[in-house]
Parts: structure tokens; C-alpha cells; sequence
């Protein structure tokens, strides 16, 4: 199954500074056979990659997608050392982080490297395993408005560059507000390239009705403050990229909020519970943008008895609005969502109605015996063009399941809690196939939406070596789908080699698959058609049916970083 994929980030060269965890390993010793399970030992040291001093208080922890009972970490002692006892065997990252310095995951030769799966096989001992951490860098500045006066809270950011659901965006990667003085520092950066942007707080902003003000009667003499990047523009593609290395303090990074027109938005919400106006009613701006940061572009609250509604200051653009409110006496939540486009005038005549939301029923289908990761399956819908909180549902020992609340508005689907050998075979809804796992959901009545989960996917097994024919530990290797189904980015099947050079690709659907193992590429870049054509012929073409089990041996390629410092 593929989960929500987290949100990695390109960025430039590494320095050389930056050395990947190393270790020298006892030999896994067998006391009992019968046993069903031996635990693992695992220690070594954390310390500063310029001197090799020892660094107190980095934490150190295993984590295992498979494993939701263990939390397993320990903090290192004065001299830098750790130890973790008494660990289940099993396949596991392992990450340290500390404060002022560049969180490491072992086998890491840069930070946008995955890092090397780290297996433990059963009574295994692995000692003087050693991280060695670089400083974090930063960058600080100051805000001002178009007076040169300092802004007060306003959100800072810094971007960088990463890949999602097929091309490049940009990201999230930290964000701060501003102090009395304008002032504001990002700290905890890693190596790299980034985007920094400003915008003016939008929560509990005031900003009178129009009729009150001068502009009354004129939708296109207000001006307002746009997210605006270094050195000072409201367009991305014209933004600076600041480029910091390993423990910089780069300074004067000053942005001035640039102004541009701005409309209001004008409606009204209708509350379907309390059959009256939708009084107390919370009412959200989202951009619709495929950039993978979660942003919004106003808000109000519903106060006025005839539940009308401003929301003032809006850039032009696509945008979804939402209104939500918050059933006291039922303990339940009620919302009411509507895409809108605010062009080069005021949007009027808006109106949300709230109530209990729309409901899909559904059914889940096994395609062979039910298979789970953990105690129960559970199906996820959230809107699709926006990041915006979901609905989920269980299902029950029926096989149904009941989506509530949801918004009138196209979803996405997902299944979660089956095991990584299980594959979505097939979603319909109604009588209609759904090949990209979006559904459209209507206020009243909805068809019944069944998916079709296959036990029996295929897996994928083998090793990777790098050109000398060495192994090669924290790489990609990545099942592409054939071209007719790469819109289907669920079908992409990836995972990290382990230290040995091992992966292990589990849940593919059947179909032709082209695998690849690449080194010094981003996550998800293989998802890019522009990305993939240099290296089409470069990978190992197989086709696989349900149950199948395919050993391949690759060779990593070597691409080159789309960043340069």
C-alpha cells in the first residue's frame, strides 16, 4: 500500500565534513533455535565530525514501520556513548538527532540520500556504530511592510525544492514568526538551497467591513500583502535561492513585503442542523496548489445573526473555501467546502451550506486470504486538490465500512493497515471504474464505493552493487510501473537497500515493471517523466503475475544532483 509519503527536499552537494555512520559488527551467535524470536544488542558513539568530540544527550532510535508496540531510543551519556538492549529483529532505521546539529540517518552520505535500511537478524549484536554529526546552519533576517516598518508575526519560511505526484515543487521545510522588531531566525537547517518567504499573519487579523472604508464601492483600490520571497518578489520563479553549508549563520536575509491588489471574498453560510444562519461558523481559505506546504489565505468568523461573511485581503488565484462548525450538544463536527476563483473583482454571492456532510458506504473485497498489518483496515478519504484533514473509516467484520461528514467535493481514497504484500486491485463507485483513486462526492445521495484488496501481490528481491561491484548500502530501488499506468502512483514500489546492499519490494500489482536502483536521487523523483527518460533504458524490465517471487541483481546509477552549490 502506499502511505502518505513524506516530504523530502532536494538540496546541493554534501560536505565533505559529513561522514556516514560506521561500524564494526560481532557475528550473529545462535543460543537457541527453537526460540521464535532472539533479541538484538546494538551500541556505539555519537560525536562532532570536525574534532570527534563526544556529544551528550543525541538521541539515538531504531524506528520499524512494521513494529507500532516499541518505541525504541536512548539518549548518549557524557562520553557519547549508547546502548539499546533486548531489540526484536527485524529491519529498521536508524536516526540520530540532537540539537544544533543535522539529524543523520545511518548510511547517509548527504541528506537527501534515504540512509541504509538497518537489519538485525535474531541474537544479533552489532557494536561501534558511529555517528559522526555536522552543525546546522542558519538563516536570519528581518520583515518590514512597504512603510519600512517591521512586521510582527509573520510567518517565515524556508522552501526547498523536492518532487510530488509526478513533478517539482517545492516544500516545507521550517518555519518561524517574527518578533517586535520584524526580526526573525531559521534554525536547524541541513546543508542545501532554499526559499525564503514572508507573509503577514492571518489569524485574528482585523481588517474592517468595506463599507466602512474608502474603498466602498471600488473592488479594485484595495492593495494587501502577498507571500513574498528574497530578495522581494511575489513570484516563485523569480525568488533567489540562498545556499547555506554545514553550521552557517547567513544574516541579513531582509524581505519587504510586496503589495499587490487584493479582493474580498462576501457570503453567506447556511447551518442545516439548526436549520438558522450559520452564526459562530469558522470559515478557511485554502490555495489550491500542488506545492506539498500546508498554507491558507484568510479566515473569518461567522458573527453576524444573518450568518454573512468577509474575508478581506485575498490575492488572486484558485482557492477552496471551507466552513466549519462545532456541535456542542452531539460532540460532532459539520462542514461545507466549495472551490472558488478570485479573479480581478470581488467574489459575491458565496454560499456554504453546513450539516452533516455527505455519506459513502463501501465494502472491501479480498482477493485471496485477508492479510493486515495491524488489528484492523481502515479506509481514508481527504480532499484531493488541497492538504486538508480527512475522514476515515473502520471496517468492520462484515468487510463494510461507512465514510461520515464527508465534503461535497472530490477525494481521494486510501486504504490503510493491510499488510505490504496486499495491493488495491480494484476501486469502483457505482457502476464506474476508478483508476486514479478519486471519487466525486455529492450532498445527497452517493453510490457504494468497493474496493477490491489483493493478498497476493508480488515481490521483488535482490541486491544492488555499485560500478566497482561492491554492494551498495542506502540506494534506491524502485519498481516503475509500464507507461500506460505511471499516472497510477500508487503502483510505484521503492525502498532503501539495506547496509548489506539487500531490498526487498513486496504488494506489486500485476503488470510489466521496469526496477531501478539509483544513488543520490530524491524520494519520489522517479514518479517525474522528465526525470525517468534519460535512464528508461538503463533499468531491468520484468513482468509479474499474483504471487510471484523475482530475484534480480543492479547496478546503481549514479545520477547527478539537479542542485549544485
Amino acid at each position: 500500500m502506499r502511505a502518505l509519503r513524506s516530504i523530502l527536499v532536494g538540496i546541493t552537494a554534501w560536505p565533505t565534513l559529513f561522514a556516514v555512520a560506521t561500524f564494526s559488527q560481532a557475528p550473529g551467535t545462535s543460543k537457541d533455535t527453537n526460540e521464535k524470536e532472539q533479541t538484538c544488542r546494538l551500541a556505539g558513539m555519537v560525536v562532532r565530525a570536525a574534532d570527534g568530540a563526544p556529544l551528550k544527550s543525541a538521541t539515538v532510535r531504531l524506528e520499524n514501520g512494521d513494529d507500532h508496540e516499541h518505541t525504541i531510543a536512548t539518549k548518549t551519556t557524557g562520553d557519547g556513548r549508547y546502548e539499546l538492549r533486548n531489540v526484536p529483529a527485524g529491519r529498521y532505521k536508524l536516526i540520530v538527532s540532537r540539537n544544533g546539529y543535522v539529524q543523520q540517518e545511518f548510511g547517509q552520505r548527504k541528506p537527501t540520500d534515504p540512509g541504509a535500511a538497518f537489519t538485525l537478524s535474531p541474537g544479533q549484536t552489532k557494536t561501534d556504530v558511529v555517528f559522526k554529526l555536522i552543525p546546522s546552519a542558519v538563516i536570519s533576517g528581518r520583515v518590514f511592510d512597504a512603510d519600512g516598518e517591521p512586521v510582527t508575526g509573520a510567518w517565515v519560511r524556508a522552501s526547498r525544492e523536492t518532487y510530488r505526484e509526478g513533478r517539482k515543487t517545492i516544500g516545507l521545510f521550517a518555519q518561524v514568526t517574527s518578533d517586535d522588531l520584524g526580526a526573525f531566525r531559521l534554525f536547524g537547517l541541513a546543508p542545501g538551497r532554499y526559499f525564503v518567504s514572508a507573509i503577514e499573519q492571518r489569524w485574528g487579523q482585523i481588517v474592517g467591513d468595506k463599507e466602512f472604508s474608502g474603498s466602498a464601492g471600488n473592488s479594485g483600490s484595495e492593495q494587501g500583502y502577498a507571500r513574498t520571497y528574497f530578495p522581494g518578489t511575489a513570484d516563485i520563479t523569480r525568488a533567489a535561492a540562498i545556499t547555506v553549508k554545514a553550521g552557517d549563520e547567513t544574516p541579513s536575509i531582509d524581505i519587504a513585503l510586496k503589495q499587490v491588489m487584493v479582493h474580498r471574498i462576501r457570503g453567506k453560510v447556511l447551518n442545516e442542523v439548526t436549520h438558522k444562519p450559520g452564526q459562530d461558523v469558522r470559515i478557511l481559505l485554502m490555495p489550491r496548489t500542488k506545492r506539498w506546504e500546508w498554507d491558507f489565505a484568510g479566515e473569518a468568523q461567522v458573527k453576524k445573526a444573518d450568518g454573512s461573511f468577509e474575508i478581506a485581503e485575498v490575492v488572486p488565484g484558485p482557492y477552496t473555501i471551507i466552513a466549519r462548525w462545532f456541535d456542542e450538544e452531539e460532540g460532532k463536527d459539520h462542514s461545507a467546502m466549495q472551490s472558488i476563483e478570485v479573479g480581478e473583482t470581488d467574489v459575491d454571492s458565496v454560499l456554504l451550506t453546513v450539516g452533516a456532510g455527505a455519506t459513502v458506504q463501501g465494502h472491501v473485497q479480498w482477493d485471496g486470504k485477508p492479510s493486515l498489518d495491524r488489528d484492523e483496515l481502515s479506509i481514508y478519504a481527504n480532499p484531493a486538490d488541497i492538504l486538508h484533514w480527512g475522514t476515515a473509516a473502520r471496517v468492520d467484520s462484515k468487510q463494510q465500512f461507512t465514510l461520515k461528514n464527508l465534503a461535497a467535493t472530490d477525494m481521494r481514497v486510501q486504504v490503510f493497515g493491510a499488510s505490504k504484500d496486499c495491493y488495491i486491485k480494484q476501486i469502483t463507485y457505482g457502476q464506474a471504474f476508478v483508476k486514479d483513486d478519486v471519487i466525486s462526492v455529492a450532498k445527497g445521495g452517493n453510490p457504494a464505493l468497493e474496493i477490491t484488496v489483493s493478498s497476493r501481490g508480488a515481490r521483488v528481491q535482490g541486491s544492488v552493487t555499485d560500478k566497482d561491484g561492491l554492494p551498495a548500502p542506502g540506494v534506491w530501488a524502485v519498481a516503475v510501473p509500464d507507461g500506460a499506468r505511471r499516472s497510477i502512483l500508487r503502483l510505484f514500489s521503492s525502498q532503501t537497500t539495506d547496509q548489506y546492499g539487500k531490498f526487498d519490494l513486496h504488494g506489486l500489482a500485476p503488470g510489466q515493471y521496469t526496477i531501478f536502483a539509483w544513488d543520490g536521487i530524491e524520494d519520489n523523483a522517479w514518479e517525474d517523466e522528465d526525470f525517468l527518460k534519460p535512464f528508461e533504458a538503463q533499468g531491468t524490465r520484468i513482468e509479474v503475475q499474483d504471487d510471484d517471487v523475482t530475484t534480480i541483481k543492479l547496478t546503481a546509477i549514479a545520477a547527478k544532483d539537479t542542485d549544485k552549490n
